[in-house]
């Protein structure tokens, strides 16, 4: 008997327990209503687990439903199906109803009516069916919902995108058609003003090509694509027969677009020279949603990118905090725009709705199209402002340069007209010094011919000889300054030839060093040269410039004058240095030591011979060689000069500087 009592009693106690909804009062529908929210007054059940299949198993599920601030949100890899349990009483005279989700296209939508001998099956839909079965021919997703007069039930089973909520509404005819016109006006307004844009990035792009730039454009039309897809245009125009195909394009859009933003943001900042370890931040992140493009796909999920956008949040408040205390231009407005998209797509988008829907936020579609809308906006306005600041500096950098290549021009005027008045000036010098040193030599030959002529002289053949002697030296010297005045090379008339520098150096000083007195100068000798190091030059020419250089020290280095000679290398010349302990000269002597005609009035003067030539002659024949001749005080109290001649090759060189 207690046993029955049980039986009896768990039977009455189940339908309880089994179905609550019995006792939902319905959510009425006055006769002045247009539009009505469903989210708040229907009971819902998330199946995460696949375990409802259709409304004939409701009553095994039934005390599952609660309303949806009550559910228990979890995050799922795959889609799930929604159940909505909706209970209506139509006090109104309209039967014919629109229902809407806020979504252009569901993964699955099944609608059934609750009956008085069961659930009557309205509708079913999947990714298989092509836009030509839907029921209303509608960009955005709306069914047709028949209601009675009085109390109405249905169930319906939807799968999102990304499992995102929708946003469950009932619209009157009048109202779908105001609602359908809108959404469509402002779709495709939204599209028209985003396809500006990205022309404008575009053309931007043309004329500033830069990686920044690339990404950025790319972004815009991965975006502008989303809000054709969000708009419900890419599956009724593009693709209506593969609904499955749009899934995926969907699912590559949402994968695509935050990898393009980090690429375009990192840029933008040039973290890579601002900051080094943000910008290995980026990078890592980066390399992480390059990745979990092909896994979204490969999946049909976006669970992975959802996560990964949660998890950069903090990456991009750490940027924001950054790049507002930058001083660069456009960083605020740049900075605003990284906020815009924290706020919309980051926190009330994935992580409030998409991931796990810990906010009960709805329109999901409308805050991407928004918040991207506005980043975009502001990216453009940030990118136009640095590229306007780029433009000034360009501009002023152009205006310096101007100005820069204008003072040069003066400048180099100004340099030409010096060096016309110098060589004027030169030349002037020259024909006095050229008056001068011919003077002399005129005059002797003069009195000489006289008397030759008036038969004054003891010797005839003796004045004779002077007489020719005087002509000879006249011709020499004319001679001498054709070769230094002359403007044509003659490295073609010399006889240049490899030659051993260590046994040429050593012959050349010994050459000179026989031109000397022993009583009145004394002579070093330094000759550390390689024995294998080899030069070319024309043996006869090089050393009379050695002997012209150690003359003019015998000549002018005074009584007991002291002469060094020594070579080393310089990189890749050879150089014979000659010394001499005589008087110093002063800079201006040093500045025209090898002009032609040549001589310092006090310590080189005429009374101790010579016509200023030799060294000019020894300048044209060194630099015939491509070598150079340079003066500079001894350390030895008078002159230093310097003949730098080129060497074979740097093996030699080498060789020597091993040694």
């Amino acid at each position: 008997m207690r046993c029955f009592l049980l039986v009896l009693l768990c039977f009455f106690c189940t339908p309880i327990i089994a179905s609550p909804l019995t006792n939902i009062e319905p959510t009425q529908i006055k006769p002045n209503t247009q539009a009505l929210s469903l989210n708040n007054e229907a009971m819902f059940y998330f199946d995460y687990e696949g375990e409802f299949r259709s409304a004939f198993d409701f009553d095994r599920h039934s005390y599952h439903f609660r309303p949806i601030s009550d559910i228990n949100k979890k995050p799922k890899i795959s889609i799930y199906s929604k159940w909505a349990y909706i209970k209506l009483d139509n006090q109104s005279d309209v039967t014919d109803w629109k229902m809407s989700f806020g979504f252009p296209r569901l993964a699955k939508l099944s609608v059934y009516k609750k009956l008085p001998n069961g659930w009557q099956d309205l509708l079913n839909l999947d990714e298989s069916d092509p836009f030509s079965k839907r029921p209303v021919q509608d960009p955005q997703m709306y069914i047709p919902l028949n209601m009675d007069i009085g109390e109405n039930i249905f169930l319906i089973e939807y799968q999102t995108f990304a499992n995102a909520p929708a946003n469950l509404q009932i619209h009157t005819p009048e109202n779908y058609l105001k609602e359908s016109h809108k959404s469509i006006i402002t779709n495709a307004s939204l599209t028209g003003v985003v396809a500006a844009i990205l022309l404008i990035v575009l053309v931007n792009l043309f004329f500033n090509r830069n990686s920044t730039n690339v990404f950025y454009a790319a972004w815009t039309f991965l975006f502008f694509l989303i809000v054709v897809d969000t708009a419900g245009f890419s599956f009724q125009y593009f693709w209506p027969s593969h609904n499955a195909f749009s899934g995926q394009f969907s699912i590559f859009l949402m994968a695509t677009v935050p990898l393009f933003h980090l690429l375009f943001v990192r840029g933008f900042l040039q973290l890579n020279h601002y900051h080094p370890t943000l910008n290995k931040v980026y990078v890592a992140f980066i390399a992480l949603y390059t990745i979990t493009v092909p896994t979204a796909l490969v999946l049909n999920t976006v669970y992975f990118n959802l996560i990964l956008s949660t998890l950069v949040i903090p990456v991009f408040v750490y940027t924001c905090s950054w790049s507002i205390k930058q001083k660069g231009p456009g960083m605020r407005t740049f900075t605003f725009s990284l906020i815009n998209h924290l706020l919309f797509l980051n926190i009330f988008t994935i992580l409030g709705a998409s991931y796990g829907n810990f906010i009960d936020v709805f329109d999901i579609t409308s805050f991407i199209k928004i918040g991207y809308l506005i980043e975009v906006l502001l990216f453009t306005v940030a990118l136009a402002l640095q590229h306007k600041s780029l433009q000034s500096r360009l501009l002023n950098q152009l205006q310096h340069q101007v100005h820069a290549l204008n003072q040069t021009v003066n400048t180099k005027h100004r340099e030409v007209s010096y060096k016309e008045e110098k060589l004027k000036e030169k030349e002037e010098k020259l024909f006095t010094d050229l008056s001068h040193e011919l003077r002399t030599p005129l005059t002797v030959m003069k009195i000489q011919v006289e008397s030759l002529q008036y038969n004054i002289v003891d010797n005839v053949q003796d004045s004779y000889n002077k007489l020719m002697s005087k002509i000879d030296e006249l011709n020499n010297f004319i001679d001498q300054l054709m070769l230094v005045t002359d403007d044509k090379d003659i490295a073609s008339l010399l006889n240049q030839e490899p030659t051993n520098a260590h046994v040429y150096v050593n012959e050349v000083f010994q050459t000179c060093i026989s031109q000397g007195d022993p009583k009145t100068s004394s002579f070093s000798v330094t000759n550390k040269l390689d024995r294998s190091l080899s030069v070319t030059l024309d043996k006869q020419t090089i050393e009379n410039a050695v002997c012209e250089v150690v003359k003019n020290a015998l000549r002018f280095g005074g009584e007991g004058v002291e002469i060094s000679l020594n070579t080393y290398l310089d990189n890749d010349f050879l150089v014979i240095r000659i010394e001499d302990s005589g008087m110093p000269l002063s800079y201006e002597a040093h500045q025209q030591l090898f002009q032609p005609l040549f001589r310092e009035e006090v310590s080189r003067s005429t009374l101790m011979g010579g016509k200023g030539m030799g060294l000019a002659v020894c300048k044209k024949i060194v630099e015939s060689h491509g070598g150079k001749i340079e003066s500079h005080n001894s350390l030895l109290g008078g002159l230093c000069i310097e003949i730098s001649l080129p060497l074979d090759n740097t093996l030699h060189l080498n060789a020597a500087r091993a040694s």
